[in-house]
């Protein structure tokens, strides 16, 4: 009787000292998602070719697209209030005189939220806001918001317009 009662015992501290698995199931820090349009009409979706994206304080390239593409998702720095981003066209197609760097800032607000113990915290943009840096040969005719002001909560759908 008395093995018994050691094995049962036994077999209840094995079981009860098992973890549950802690597998994120959450939507964590949500990415931008820009959409790119025709500037001659703006409701058309406008496709970009060869396109380079980097992000100014990380090192190498995030995007890069040898393909054409109409959209894209890249993150957003957590730990500031502003992100660089470096858009360059035509940047593999082997000539690199008509590579063409456009440049544009997006200004936030962030706030941290608790998800839960296995997705930790994520990090929500509230107030977004762009503005494009100008030069001679900006390829980017002009660059908006959805909505304004702009929450990124989600990256279900999308948060900044680029015409060009």
């Amino acid at each position: 009787m008395k093995k018994y009662i050691l094995y049962f015992t036994i077999i209840t501290l094995f079981i009860a000292g098992c973890e549950k698995d802690e597998i994120c199931l959450e939507e964590t820090t949500p990415k931008l998602v820009i959409r790119f349009y025709d500037k001659e009409d703006p409701k058309e979706f406008k496709s970009v070719v060869n396109l380079n994206v980097q992000i100014e304080g990380i090192e190498g390239d995030y995007f890069d697209s040898k393909v054409s593409t109409d959209s894209i998702s890249i993150p957003i720095k957590v730990t500031e209030d502003i992100t660089k981003f470096k858009l360059t066209v035509n940047i593999d197609d082997g000539n690199d005189t008509n590579d063409n760097t456009d440049i544009f800032n997006l200004n936030y607000t962030r706030e941290d939220i608790f998800v839960s113990r296995s997705c930790g915290y994520k990090t929500i943009f509230h107030d977004a806001e762009t503005t494009i840096e100008v030069d001679s040969d900006n390829w980017i005719f002009s660059i908006e918001t959805v909505a304004n002001p702009q929450d990124i909560t989600n990256q279900k759908s999308k948060h900044v317009k680029i015409f060009h």
